[in-house]
């Protein structure tokens, strides 16, 4: 995940690179927080030589979100931590094509910690409204508990995991001045989540599929 941080941040430090010799040296703290809407998790898994492909079906969950930026006139490079919990207390699963009984204990709690970094395109006018659009790149950490998932009767015993993927994200979204250098900001932002498995002595492995995160968020920038 290292290689992939090192590439983001010279690929987004080129994004803005044509404005470096007007830059103002602005920097900025934002704080937020809204509602991720996430797609449900895919995984596949092979019992006694028989194949599952399974789905746990997520809710809605709360998302946390915290940045540190600077401004280059008109673009900005950003650095942003987030964290929210997906959670599923549904499963089902089929074994090539036919649908089977499927259950899982306890219910699926998943922390997903996002590391990204965005360059951000603003769209400057003469209000104090600020619209902005931007791409970023990074990673995000998945944080499961141990689980028992009974496929057609039998029961596998499935490890948890804590691993980190690469993750791409797409953002649009605005500012509000509502005092010298405090903003309101709220924006949208639609995140890829790499695949990966978990695997362990002793655990039957199981292979979790991409998947995406849609957030809608709102807070406060700070600009010093």
């Amino acid at each position: 995940m290292r290689k992939y941080l090192l590439s983001s941040s010279l690929l987004l430090a080129s994004f803005i690179t044509p404005s470096f010799a007007e830059e103002s040296n602005d920097f900025y703290l934002k704080v937020g927080g809204g509602i991720t809407f996430p797609s449900d998790i895919e995984m596949d898994e092979t019992v006694s030589g028989t194949k599952y492909d399974g789905t746990f079906e997520t809710d809605n969950a709360g998302i946390f979100s915290a940045g540190l930026g600077k401004e280059f006139n008109g673009f900005r490079l950003e650095f942003e931590y987030s964290k929210s919990q997906l959670e599923s207390d549904r499963v089902t699963a089929e074994s090539g094509g036919v649908g089977v009984v499927a259950s899982m204990t306890p219910a699926l709690e998943a922390d997903v910690s996002s590391y990204m970094i965005y360059g951000i395109r603003e769209f400057n006018n003469d209000s104090k409204l600020t619209p902005y659009a931007g791409f970023g790149l990074g990673t995000a950490n998945f944080d499961l508990d141990d689980q028992t998932i009974t496929l057609a009767g039998t029961a596998t015993s499935i490890r948890g995991a804590d691993e980190s993927v690469f993750s791409y994200a797409v953002r649009g979204g605005a500012d509000y001045e509502i005092a010298d250098n405090t903003f309101i900001y709220s924006e949208a932002t639609y995140q890829h989540l790499g695949s990966f498995r978990s695997e362990e002595a002793g655990f039957t492995t199981i292979n979790f599929d991409s998947n995406h995160l849609f957030n809608i968020t709102a807070g406060v920038k700070f600009s010093f």
